[in-house]
């Protein structure tokens, strides 16, 4: 099997048609017809139902589909790495992040704007990560707390919390409220591994709060549909926001205490691990932020 002749028949399943596969791919019909006959006797089994000229899947070639976009879009991913390193240009930042605020994307937007070479490669939900290796990104953006005390990083900014409920929740109406009216309420946290449980879980622990139920949740998808559907409330950081907003069945209503807030942080690979092009994007968060290097935690 040729990488070829995967790409071929992604096409060609795309199409759903032969005649235009083949305008598309500039081969003749004949030709792309033989490499897909070729393609199914290595498999040893058909990947298309045929009726006349239209083609559709069968259950195999679903599976194979789904295979082959996978491979294609991993080796068009390392090939365009290859081709960065070979002309000494690695331009793509890759970011790790508690969460994508505004003032993060507005700042990749100010580098972009004095590299307009720059890729970014942007993890925003890293908080159930249990175990989260500084390797595999170029910079952290995360919560200070003891799940992340290994890494060396820099205060960036302070984050409050939303408290999120169902548009259709009796709390709903309330322009603000304070954390005594969670009292009674049936409430879930995201927890990350077996013992991480959310910033807020802490300070509802400390306020000494009586909830009618505790759930947890490992996804942020599992969260807000728990909270969207009238199950529980729960609380929001302000960069993840738009994510419980957008959907319309979830409201997010300001909290009355300050302890409501975590500190974010910043950190970056080891000096010696950073590409001299990272290292200016590094130097240029820094100053975006005003970042005081000299209290490191």
């Amino acid at each position: 099997m040729r990488m070829a002749q995967l790409r071929y028949f992604v096409t060609i399943a795309q199409l759903e048609n032969m005649s235009q596969a083949a305008e598309l791919l500039h081969l003749s019909q004949p030709s792309l017809s033989k490499s897909l006959s070729t393609l199914e006797e290595e498999l040893g089994m058909p990947l298309f139902q045929r009726n006349g000229r239209s083609l559709t899947l069968n259950p195999a070639g679903a599976r194979l589909l789904e295979f082959s976009t996978m491979t294609l879009r991993e080796l068009d991913y390392a090939m365009h790495d290859m081709r960065l390193l070979s002309t000494g240009a690695e331009t793509r930042i890759r970011i790790g992040a508690a969460g994508l605020s505004d003032g993060l994307t507005e700042c990749l937007a100010a580098f972009r704007q004095l590299s307009p070479e720059a890729e970014f490669e942007l993890t925003g939900g890293i908080e159930p990560t249990e175990w989260l290796d500084i390797n595999d990104y170029d910079m952290l953006i995360y919560p200070a707390g003891r799940k992340y005390e290994k890494y060396t990083g820099y205060p960036l900014y302070e984050e409050r919390y939303q408290l999120a409920v169902a548009s259709r929740h009796p709390l709903a109406a309330k322009p603000s409220l304070r954390p005594k009216a969670l009292e009674g309420q049936d409430v879930v946290f995201l927890r990350g591994g077996h013992a991480a449980e959310e910033y807020p879980f802490q300070i509802c622990s400390a306020l000494a709060l009586h909830f009618h139920s505790v759930s947890f949740s490992d996804t942020r998808e599992f969260h807000r549909q728990m909270i969207a559907d009238g199950l529980c409330v729960g609380f929001v950081p302000a960069s993840c926001a738009a994510f419980y907003r957008g959907s319309g069945e979830v409201r997010l209503i300001p909290i009355q205490d300050k302890r409501f807030s975590r500190q974010m942080m910043v950190c970056f690979r080891r000096e010696k691990a950073l590409s001299p092009y990272v290292r200016r994007f590094r130097d240029f968060v820094l100053d975006y932020f005003s970042v005081d290097t000299g209290e490191k935690h």
